[in-house]
Formats: C-alpha cells, structure tokens, sequence
C-alpha cells in the first residue's frame, strides 16, 4: 500500500430527527512513492469537497465513489510524495440496519427515543468516514461529537473537552493509542450510568434512561475482570477508562470497541427480580470474552480476517477460564465442552465446513467466518493447546508475544512461535495440523491383549469416499487411575499398556477428536460408566461420542440405547444433560416412524428420573447446575405428554398472572412455553399482551418464544406474522424463526413462510446482517432432501450476500438426517 494513514481527525454532527450525519476528516498519511491518486474506503457517504495539503500547498482533488467495491478514488492534481494531509467533508445516514453509524429506537413510559451507535466489525467504518478500513492500517484517532444538549456523547478515549457552540455541545476526546478502524466507537443519546474505579481506569456501565440500577452486577465484575487479566497478561490496560454500553438495538451480542464496549441490553443487564441463572451466567460469559480482547485483538490486532479466529477463539477461551476463576460451582468448563465443544464437532464435521485459518477476500465472506468454528472450534484447539504444553508455558508465551507485538498486527505463525520458544515443543507443526485443514479426526481403539492400536481419520457425518487428513493428535490414555500421553502424527500407531480393565482415550476430553472404541473395550467402559469409577468428563464423552457414531452410521442406534442404561443412576450435570439432549432429538426427529414409541419411552424414562431428584423448586445447597437441568427437564416432559407437568404449568401460570413474583425466573421460559402448547387462541392474545406489557427485554423474549410454541400452525403464522411488526426488534428475528422451526406444529408452515415474507423479512433484518446466517440454518429443521432443488433456486433468485456458506451446510444437513432417518427404519423395521 503506497498511501497509508498515520492519524484521523474526525469531527461528526448526528441529527436524530432527520436520521443523516454531518462529517469532516482531516487524515495525516503517509506516502511511500510519489503519486497522484489515493484510493481508500468509502459506502454509502457522500463527499461534499475533498483537498490535500502537501508542503503548505493546497491541491485540488476529485473524488469518486465505486458503490460495488465500497472504494473512494481520490484524483490530485499534481503529484505528492512523504507526508500529506487529507481533508475530506462528507454526509451519511444514521441507517437502521444495525452496523455502520446506525440508530437504535426505545421507548420510555410510552415516548419514542432515539440514539446513535456503531458497528464496525469487520467491513463497516467506511459507512462512517472515509478510511482505510482494514486491520492491518492502524492509525490514531482524534474524534469529536457536536450534539444537541440533551445527548451525551462517548467514544473510546475519555472527554478531553466540551464546549457550546450554538444550541449544542462539541465533545472533544483524548487522542486512542493506534488502533484499527473496526474499533472505533462513536455513541450519542440519553444516557446514565454507574461508574467505579479499577486502580486509575474508570469503570462506567452506560445505558438509556431508568436502566442503570440493573447495571450493578455488569460494573463489579467488569472491574474484577479488567484487574485479573491485567495480572495475567503483565501488561497494564492500556486505556484511561472501560465503558461497557448496552444498546437497544444490536445485531451480535457485543463488540469490543477499545475502551467502549457495545452489548445487547439482554447480555450487560441483570435484575435478579427478572433475570435466569442462564443469563447471569452468559452476562458473564460475555464481559470476559469482551474485556479478554482488550488485549487480545485490540493491542495486538490479527494483520487480515483469515485470523479472526485468533481474536474470537482467545477471547472464547480465556472467558470460560476467568469466570470459572469467580464462579468455580457454576461448572463452566463442564458447560464448555457440552456446549463450545459439541457445537464447533457438529459443525466440523460436514464436508462444507471450512479450516479455522480460512481465505477470506470480500467483507460478505468475512461476515460468514464469524460463527462456531472462529469461536468455538478454535476455543477448544486453545484448550488443546494448552493442556499439551502446560499452564505456565502456555501463559508465559502468550505474554511473550503481546509485549512483541503490542499496538501492531500479528499472524498466528507468530503465536505459535512464542509459544513454542518458551515450551520448547513443536507447536507450530501441532497447529498447523489443526488450523490450517478443514474437520477434525476419529481415533480408532482396538485392544488386543496389552497392545493398543490406535488409527485416525477424518470424522464426518456424511462419509461416501475417503476420508483425507492427518492430524498431530494429542492423546491421553488414563487405565488403572494413571495417564499415558503420546502424540499420535501417523495414520496408526501401537502403544503397549498394562491394564486390562478397560481404557479411555483422550481422557479429560481435552482433544478435539472423537473416539471409536472395538466392541470388548466398550463393554468394559459401560461397566467403569455404570460404577462411576471414571471421571464425571470421561463418562459425558463416551457416550457422545458414541451417539455422534450413530449419526454418521458406525454404530446401531440400538447399541447406544442399550449403552446410557449406564447412565440412568448419573446425576452430574454434564454427563446427565448431554444423554438428555441426545434422546430428547432422537424422539422429536422420529415423530411419525413406527419406532418412534420406543425411542419415547426411553426418553420419558430418563427424564422422569432427572425430574423425580429435581422437582419444581430449589432445594437448600443444591448445585448452580440444577437449575438449569430443572427447567430442560420440565419442558422435556411438557413436550412428551407428562399431563402433571402440563397441569402444574397451568396452575403456576395462573398464579404468575396474580403475583408475577410467584414465578422463579428460570422456570419462566418454560412454564410459558407449557401453556402455550396446550393453549388455544386466548392464550395467543394473552401471551400478546403480556408481551407488549413487559419492562425488560429478556421478559419480552420469553413470551415471544412462547407464542412460537402453540400447537396449532394458525396460532404460529400469527405469531410470525406479529414478528413482522414494529412491536419485534429486527434483533431478535432469529428468535420466532428458529422456535418454530423446533416447533412439531412449525414443521411444514415454515419453509412456506420464509418464502412468501423473504422481502420484508430481509428489509426488516437488513442486509448484510449476520442473523441471516442464523434463519438460513433454520431450515434444516424442516426441510427433506426431495427440497433441495427448491431450496437452491429460491436462493438463487433471492440470493443473500454472507450466507452462501451456510447454505451449503443447511443443504447438507438436511441430507444428513434423511441419511440418518433411512438407517433407523433399516434397523428397528
């Protein structure tokens, strides 16, 4: 790049009324050659007057804007060469499509508000201000806001002055450290906040009016935080202060802008009143993972999205492992792999997954990389990694390699590198295994007398050919209460071991690989599952193991059955929830085959038992893992026709109308969703209601979900009908989409649905939204393989920019569970 920034002056006047924006920029560059042209980025602005001051000489210049490459050439009249100023004056709109600079609407005791906000990552400053709109050109940032006096403004550096001019208020703020484009925040409304202090850092939770109290729980952790991985990373945070903003309306859950942290209200906001064990939790969850790239992404910044990975799957981590340091008996890591781990396996084992370290050229492309396999596939490689190099090498070399790279760019190569310096192992080649090739291995285990023999292949759910892939794998062999550990780089290996008392492979699961057990070596585990002489971890992974082999055709269905009779006296969470999970699918995907009853009673069976430990309220000293078994168990059971839990919903239904108070919030979700199921149109209207009646958003999704879990597909396409409306935030379309396609009733009026509201609904979401990917994802619950066709020219003449991958994966699952399906009539008729 010839033409590289070095700082923006940025100065933007918002006008709430006429949803527009009034910009100057005054950008110092450097040029390395001499040239005549600068091109850099530029959507959806237009550019008023543009010039370059270059050695006191003004030159003139012309700009054009390439709408399809989101490009603004700027034409000079003369030549330039070294430093230069470039002063650009354009317009925009505050759209309301949720990225770019966009408006978020609200309401307070019946009044429409409006406030500005941002959404940069990855592609979307240049929606903003003409920049060079990419990672790798980090510059610094002087910005200022004039807004009308009843506004505070806020961006990433604190206030450095405010002044009136007029009928309104010039903010000015401190010069940001060099950063990149994608972190740049600009926020104006009527905000409140609380605030506290971390040594010098301000702390500040900011939200829209009447809010602020619900922002206690968000500020004390968010200072706890900041303090715990400014310990382990040895380096300070580098800002003066750490807003942490909830928006009204928000596309993802939160972005971490440096030094003002954008989330969704139902992810920074906590009223024990109102609020679930499961959102508190993820609350959490999500203000490490936010806090985690302050350092991780925001000081060191990946040099090209094909990293993104490196940001997403850190921060993935590192906020499981800092809220278990708080939490320790909410069971996090447990909940990692049930949740982290399963997601990034079901992804990556469809053939059109794509590697952690994917090429990526177009901002459409970068949108479709943020999903399980930069998150949570990568989060669990970390885990990987570190278990293989150990605690404190693992630690010491990411220290390593931020104070190299600190206020620059970096690759992963670079990571690895510090890392296996300091470890001394051969880290990049193990990673280069796991990042840079799509899908992940099954371990093959046949015994025979004291000799192992191990052999890996590609696990996929769809298997025709052969499977290609060699991975270094790390493998841990726990017999006899000791751990053997080897690293598996061949397609087989033999190991000579001296029990013979059954073995587990990849014991703790901290390998991202399945395992397939020869059937003596199963038998023997079911007895160690059955006498709970295993760990709680090793006893969840077996079977899950094991189900995923029934799913893609290497085991009967009926061998598993048979195997979590082992599991009916389990009560930990991770291993009960995980085989709930897994017959609760089983019974809802094989409603209407003959074999169905079957599968039913094994499922009604298992969670009878989980509910007669359980019951409907808390007991004394119970587990924080209960609470969220509890309430799975009881919508389980709802759903397979337990007419007492149906009634008992009924009743705490009538008396939550009474006495909200008298209904625990995390029974809440389900007891609605009960009522709905058995309810008729009167029930429809009251959910309605109560929807538009109530004070939080975590409340209103509650009973939007509700309204999507009627039985009858009339009451369901009135509910989607109603998700049209402005009474639904474009936020949480996903939410009635995915809900009926869960939905028996939602089945054949879904797909219909999609097709005949696309348009609206795409106007309604907005283009180029990431929760598109979510609803295209969808369909797989209710489509077959004779629609494929269907699907694929329906998306071709309505085609989606961002969702082309999932596409292809929602095609393959769907042929997937047809696969699966056929097998199951081949096997119980």
């Amino acid at each position: 790049m010839s033409v590289s920034p070095l700082n923006y002056s940025l100065e933007f006047t918002p006008d709430l009324k006429k949803f527009t924006f009034e910009g100057r920029e005054n950008i110092s560059i450097q040029c390395t050659r001499p040239t005549n042209s600068i091109t850099l980025h530029a959507a959806e602005l237009k550019i008023k007057k543009c010039h370059v001051e270059f050695k006191g000489e003004i030159i003139l210049a012309t700009p054009k804007i390439n709408s399809k490459t989101e490009e603004l050439t700027i034409k000079l009249a003369k030549k330039i060469s070294g430093h230069a100023n470039l002063f650009i004056d354009f317009t925009g709109i505050l759209n309301d499509r949720l990225l770019g600079f966009y408006r978020s609407k609200y309401e307070i005791n019946g009044k429409t508000k409006y406030l500005a906000t941002t959404q940069f990552e990855a592609a979307d400053a240049r929606r903003a201000f003409p920049c060079w709109d990419e990672p790798q050109s980090k510059a610094t940032f002087e910005i200022s806001l004039v807004v009308a006096k009843n506004f505070t403004a806020i961006s990433n550096m604190p206030v450095k002055s405010k002044q009136q001019i007029g009928d309104k208020i010039r903010y000015v703020f401190s010069q940001t450290p060099t950063m990149s484009t994608y972190l740049v925040y600009l926020g104006v409304g009527e905000f409140e906040y609380l605030k506290g202090k971390i040594g010098k850092t301000e702390v500040r939770v900011i939200t829209t009016k009447g809010k602020r109290s619900q922002g206690k729980f968000s500020l004390e952790l968010g200072k706890k935080l900041l303090k715990s991985y400014e310990n382990y990373f040895g380096i300070k945070y580098p800002l003066p202060k750490l807003d942490l903003i909830a928006i009204p309306d928000f596309a993802a859950g939160a972005m971490e802008n440096w030094g003002a942290i954008t989330f969704r209200e139902t992810i920074l906001l906590y009223d024990p009143k109102v609020s679930s064990t499961k959102t508190k939790q993820f609350i959490a969850e999500v203000i490490s993972h936010e806090i985690a790239h302050q350092w991780f992404g925001n000081l060191v910044t990946m040099k090209w999205w094909n990293d993104l990975w490196l940001n997403e799957s850190f921060a993935t981590y590192m906020a499981t492992k800092f809220v278990d340091k708080f939490y320790p008996e909410w069971e996090l890591w447990d909940q990692f792999v049930e949740d982290a781990m399963n997601v990034a396996m079901g992804l990556d084992s469809l053939k059109s997954s794509h590697p952690i370290d994917v090429k990526v050229n177009s901002p459409s492309e970068i949108r479709e990389i943020f999903d399980a396999i930069s998150y949570d596939k990568g989060g669990c490689v970390l885990r990987m990694l570190e278990n293989f190099v150990g605690e404190k090498n693992f630690r010491n070399g990411l220290k390593h390699y931020l104070t190299k790279h600190k206020y620059k760019n970096a690759t992963g190569y670079d990571l690895w590198d510090a890392i296996g310096k300091i470890s001394k192992l051969p880290v990049r080649a193990m990673m280069d295994s796991w990042i840079k090739q799509i899908g992940f291995p099954v371990v093959e285990v046949n015994q025979k007398d004291s000799l192992l023999i191990l052999s890996q292949k590609r696990f996929l759910l769809n298997a025709k050919g052969t499977h290609k892939g060699l991975w270094h794998v790390p493998i841990t062999i726990h017999s006899d209460k000791k751990d053997v550990k080897k690293l598996l780089t061949k397609k087989s290996d033999k190991i000579k071991i001296n029990s013979q008392n059954g073995v587990v492979i990849n014991s703790g699961r901290h390998g991202f690989y399945r395992v397939k057990y020869d059937e003596g070596v199963l038998i023997d585990l079911k007895m160690l599952v059955d006498n709970k002489s295993i760990s709680h971890i090793d006893r969840w992974a077996i079977q899950n193991d094991l189900f995923a082999l029934c799913v893609s055709g290497d085991e009967s269905l009926q061998n598993y059955l048979d195997f979590t009779d082992a599991y009916h006296d389990e009560e930990n969470y991770l291993s009960s929830v995980n085989v709930a999970n897994n017959l609760y699918s089983l019974y809802d995907r094989t409603i209407g085959e003959s074999f169905n009853p079957i599968i039913k009673e094994y499922a009604r069976n298992y969670f009878e038992k989980i509910f007669n430990r359980l019951g409907w309220d808390p007991k004394p000293k119970e587990n924080h893992t209960d609470a969220l078994l509890r309430s799975f168990a009881i919508h389980a059971l709802g759903k397979l026709g337990n007419d007492e839990v149906i009634e008992e919903s009924k009743i705490r239904f009538q008396k939550f109308l009474k006495n909200p108070s008298s209904l625990r919030p995390d029974l809440r979700d389900t007891v609605y969703s009960l009522v709905a199921l058995v309810g008729d149109s009167k029930m429809h209207q009251k959910l309605t209601l109560l929807y538009n009646k109530a004070s939080t958003q975590e409340e209103k999704l509650r009973f939007l979900g509700a309204m999507c879990s009627f039985n009858d597909e009339k009451l369901l396409l009135k509910s989607l009908a109603f998700s049209q409306t402005p009474a639904v935030r474009s936020q949480n379309m996903q939410l009635p989409i995915i809900r009926v396609a869960n939905n028996q009733a939602g089945k054949k009026i879904l797909w219909p649905w999609l097709k005949k509201n696309w348009r609206s609904l795409s106007k309604k979401v907005g283009h180029g939204n990431p929760l598109f990917n979510r609803i295209v994802a969808s369909i797989s619950l209710v489509a077959d393989e004779s629609m494929e066709k269907e699907i694929r020219r329906f998306f071709k003449q309505n085609p989606t920019p961002g969702t082309e991958r999932t596409l292809e994966q929602t095609l393959e699952r769907i042929q997937i569970h047809s696969k699966f399906l056929k097998q199951l009539r081949s096997e119980f008729n």
